[in-house]
């Protein structure tokens, strides 16, 4: 590309960048206002259909690359330990990510520019269902991907975030964009009027929502003061180093400091031990010596033991693997198994190997996982549990099915030390605390190198362990009363939001033609 097709390309689409370059850049709670500004000040000037249409789509997908480039950065520097060999595809591989993850925000801002064509401006007052439908599709499928939904942008604020019990991440993100849109309104909209009634909704918006969050967690905090419960349950955090621990020479010493840290939680007065994601590095279905081991460990300590491992199955004349956990009984025994069911894309299984058998001969150094196939309730002296494996912990839908089949609360054991930096972790950690929120329950989070954390039924991390720290924390679950409007109807209660959210947007369009 020349210099002056160069400049022509900056000057025809100059305004689609900036909306999508400076909204990619914000922070999530105000990211779509400039999104907002271009369909209320630039794009009404734009004529011809197609060309309208064109605009539109590549505003929200320039956004959506923005935005995702700067939340999944950190892709290209895993470290050299991690499962992939290939290092060279990690940064084409980002970028394709990123492109293929912004076409979800070009469908958005398409579906507003073609309401646009229709009914003008007011298009907008549909943007909260749109943009949560298109995170809905995103987080739907083989390619499922929740990871930055919106709804997680003010989780460091348990007060401004309780509406996620009822309305669950897309509804309660419709919130979040309706906030989005009364603020671009109140920016950039001409007539005074609708600048004061845009400022009115919107302070009777964050004033429910803080209101809300504010009596919830009085509930919250009054039922669980009236909970007394030990501190049963130790959380492990062993810091393994990823470049040893799938090495042989190193597995006694692995499995020596399994056994002298479950000693430690059983004289501390744990009865339940949790470590991490594969932290036993073996095939746990043929090792016989330290299957053995692990057996013997728990019933030395007299604990029960939860712990992840790889485990291998003979399909045929071939073998199939599985990303595991098991929870080892006081008495030595193997009482229950899980098999992680959402596998990680690209990291864990190829999509859509499971229709088209060949694709899993393609090898990025990816582990070719086969997927589990039922959700495990283990039971535990601290009460019932569902596990999410890792990557299981963003999917909403599948931590409620836990709850729903009778878990008291939910444990997300991880092996996040591949990421190598601290912004990978910590997006993923704050997918557990979300998780919380929407089925009111206690999250005990158990990860390799880090971070580890207690989370109460209010999203609130009450200890953690930092990264690349050893560590261990003696905690209680505390199990409300009750289940949540989310965990008692999922996403139903989105749906209706989204039907009313266009229905309005019919309704107002109809009594303003009717007004002229």
């Amino acid at each position: 590309m020349n210099s002056g097709n160069r400049q022509s390309f900056l000057a025809r689409w100059r305004a689609e960048l900036f909306a999508g370059i400076l909204g990619g850049f914000l922070l999530a709670l105000v990211a779509l206002v400039p999104v907002f500004r271009y369909f209320l000040v630039i794009f009404p000037s734009y004529e011809g259909r197609k060309g309208r249409l064109k605009r539109g789509f590549f505003a929200g997908w320039f956004f959506g690359i923005i935005f995702f480039l700067v939340l999944l950065f950190w892709i290209p520097n895993l470290i050299p330990a991690s499962s992939v060999s290939l290092r060279w595809v990690l940064t084409p591989a980002l970028i394709l990510l990123v492109m293929y993850l912004g076409l979800y925000a070009g469908l958005f801002t398409l579906a507003l520019a073609a309401l646009h064509g229709r009914i003008g401006r007011r298009a907008l007052l549909a943007a909260p269902a749109l943009w949560a439908l298109a995170e809905y599709l995103r987080s739907s499928g083989e390619l499922a991907f929740s990871w930055g939904n919106i709804s997680g942008a003010l989780l460091r604020y348990p007060i401004a975030v309780q509406g996620l019990f009822a309305a669950g991440p897309f509804g309660f993100g419709m919130l979040i964009v309706a906030a989005n849109l009364l603020i671009a309104a109140v920016l950039f909209i001409r007539e005074r009027g609708r600048r004061i009634q845009a400022a009115l909704l919107l302070v009777l918006l964050v004033a429910g929502i803080l209101a809300g969050g504010y009596f919830r967690l009085r509930r919250i905090d009054t039922e669980i003061a009236a909970i007394d419960r030990p501190a049963n349950v130790a959380v492990v955090q062993p810091d393994l180093d990823l470049a040893i621990k799938w090495q042989p020479v190193y597995r006694d010493t692995i499995f020596t400091e399994i056994a002298e840290l479950t000693g430690k939680a059983a004289a501390l007065g744990a009865e339940l031990v949790i470590f991490p994601e594969t932290a036993a590095p073996v095939s746990m279905s043929h090792s016989r010596k330290y299957r053995e081991w692990i057996k013997s460990i728990s019933k030395e300590a007299g604990v029960d033991l939860y712990i992840g491992y790889i485990r291998h199955i003979q399909e045929g004349e071939r073998w199939r693997s599985f990303n595991s956990s098991g929870m080892f009984s006081r008495n030595g025994n193997l009482v229950q198994q899980y098999d992680k069911i959402n596998l990680l894309q690209f990291g864990e299984r190829v999509p859509f190997s499971g229709w088209l058998p060949f694709l899993e001969r393609m090898d990025f150094g990816q582990a070719n996982f086969k997927r589990g196939e039922d959700q495990t309730i283990f039971e535990s002296p601290a009460g019932r549990f569902g596990s999410l494996i890792c990557f299981e912990s963003t999917f909403s839908g599948y931590s409620r099915d836990y709850i729903k089949l009778g878990a008291d609360f939910l444990v997300n054991i991880t092996n996040d030390g591949w990421f190598g930096g601290a912004r990978g972790p910590l997006q993923h950690s704050e997918s557990a605390v979300q998780r919380a929120i929407e089925n009111g329950v206690t999250v005990l989070r158990a990860a390799n190198t880090g971070i580890s954390m207690l989370i109460d039924p209010a999203g609130r991390v009450v200890e953690s362990i930092g990264l690349d720290r050893e560590g261990m924390l003696l905690v209680s679950v505390h199990t409300l009363s009750s289940r949540t409007p989310y965990t008692r109807y999922g996403h139903k209660i989105f749906f209706g939001m989204a039907a009313l959210n266009i229905i309005f947007t019919a309704v107002w369009f109809a009594l303003s033609v009717r007004r002229r």
